[in-house]
């Protein structure tokens, strides 16, 4: 493996970006988003010229110029510059004026999955992909091979407080990637080790039905060396039944891996783990939720699959918080707020069981910001029963990520499905109107939580300032 020196270090290069000696100024349109500001920080700690465009100015451009890589905002021909690869995600529209520039200058244009890919070939490479859980157990899997001097090269949906940042390009043999499988442009992908968290129905616009998704988790599975699944998840049972040599991780089915004894306190949760019904430890997790049992599950398979015990990584995990937006206080004095990236129907139920079980509040306010157009399209209707241990919900305005309005698919459908079984539901289209809805509803007791993957912590935020400066408190 070549290396060269970056800063005072000297890395590994993988031989897979060594031998393409002709991408050596990479830029990156779209370079604000979480996977791509990643990957733009790993090719820039390889030693790669590294430029980028941002529609807008956020946390990760300006973390990206913090470090020295160019970030125009707004998109330009003359951006390109002296690049001779562009790098695009699914974000990025054909007619981008970046992208046709490119086109016609005849340059290496790649999408990030290509760049993945080159990655992964040249590392120990561990994928996690899934609906719900990706995020977090992606930061656990790095986190238990960055606390045991593993120096793992990573690329993670969030930064989280354990590690810092969101990405690094380490001197280790292993990469570890969350894996987005929304548009089937993972299945490009070949990880040593597959962990899937679990699989329900998402991302209806690319995918006929569900049927359809479970068979592309299936043929991602099968491009690996090692598949990890979990047993408590329908969809992902029926994969374990055809796969013999896969691993599974569980609480409630029989597992290779599993949790017993499992006690849920607020912010921790305790329990006993059994490795082939034999116990091997006992593990804390201060984070909440039997979801992040299951995540911490995964996480160890993967961590025992690259040679670490069990008993070791129940010490690190005890120390991981969670990434950024993932059930995320912002408030806890008399109200508790909460910021939380759950944007599907089980999500969001998930957490609220979370809540009512662990914190018993006097209410719980549940606000939301449903996410793109076409997952509103395709799922509003599920979204009915998700809010029922919310005591008051609120619904904004759709936030469109990088989608075009659907005739006739406004956040209304939502409401009208919330509405058929819950009769405390306000629609807030604007943030506005959620802001002064917040300021005259709130009161000493109530849990508070925002749901979305869009911009709604914009509102949580300036709430949380406004009763944090408040002389009486909340």
């Amino acid at each position: 493996m070549s290396t060269l020196r970056v800063g005072s270090r000297r890395i590994a290069l993988p031989l897979a970006l060594a031998a393409k000696t002709r991408m050596s100024h990479l830029h990156f349109v779209g370079i604000g988003g979480d996977g791509m500001s990643g990957l733009a920080r790993v090719c820039w700690e390889l030693g790669l010229t590294v430029t980028g465009s941002n529609i807008e100015e956020n946390r990760r451009t300006l973390e990206l110029k913090a470090l020295g890589i160019p970030v125009y905002i707004g998109h330009e021909e003359k951006n390109l510059g002296t690049c001779d690869t562009v790098i695009l995600s699914s974000a990025i529209a054909p007619a981008n004026c970046e992208w046709q520039a490119a086109e016609r200058k005849s340059l290496r244009v790649l999408h990030r999955f290509d760049l993945v890919r080159i990655l992964m070939e040249s590392r120990q490479s561990i994928g996690v992909g899934g609906t719900h859980g990706k995020t977090t157990t992606t930061a656990m899997v790095a986190t238990l091979l960055e606390k045991s001097n593993l120096d793992p090269t990573y690329l993670i949906g969030a930064a989280t407080p354990t590690l810092g940042k969101n990405a690094k390009s380490g001197s280790g043999p292993h990469l570890v990637s969350e894996i987005d499988e929304s548009d089937g442009r993972f299945l490009s992908l070949r990880p040593k080790i597959s962990v899937i968290t679990n699989i329900g129905p998402d991302h209806l616009d690319h995918y006929r039905d569900e049927h359809e998704i479970v068979a592309s988790f299936r043929q991602f599975i099968e491009q690996s060396d090692c598949a990890i699944l979990c047993a408590d998840d329908r969809n992902s049972r029926a994969i374990l039944h055809g796969h013999s040599t896969a691993l599974s991780f569980g609480i409630t089915h029989d597992a290779d891996l599993k949790a017993y004894d499992v006690r849920l306190d607020k912010f921790s949760s305790t329990f006993n783990v059994l490795w082939h019904s034999q116990p091997v430890c006992s593990a804390t997790l201060n984070v909440p939720g039997a979801h992040n049992v299951h995540n911490a599950l995964a996480a160890m398979l993967a961590g025992q699959r690259v040679g670490l015990d069990f008993a070791s990584m129940s010490e690190v995990l005890r120390e991981f918080e969670l990434p950024e937006r993932r059930f995320q206080v912002l408030v806890q004095n008399g109200i508790m707020l909460v910021d939380d990236y759950a944007h599907l129907p089980e999500q969001i139920e998930t957490n609220l069981k979370t809540i009512r079980a662990g914190w018993k509040p006097e209410r719980v306010i549940a606000l939301f910001q449903p996410h793109r157009y076409t997952r509103t399209h395709y799922i509003n209707g599920r979204f009915g029963q998700s809010f029922g241990l919310a005591d008051i919900v609120g619904v904004t305005d759709i936030y469109p990520a990088f989608e075009k309005p659907i005739p006739g698919v406004h956040a209304d459908l939502i409401v009208k499905s919330i509405r058929a079984r819950h009769s405390n539901v306000h629609y807030l289209p604007t943030k506005d109107e959620t802001l002064n809805f917040l300021q005259q509803t709130a009161k000493p007791g109530d849990f508070i939580i925002g749901f979305g993957a869009g911009d709604i912590w914009k509102v949580l935020y300036k709430f949380a300032d406004l009763k944090k400066s408040s002389s009486e408190g909340i």
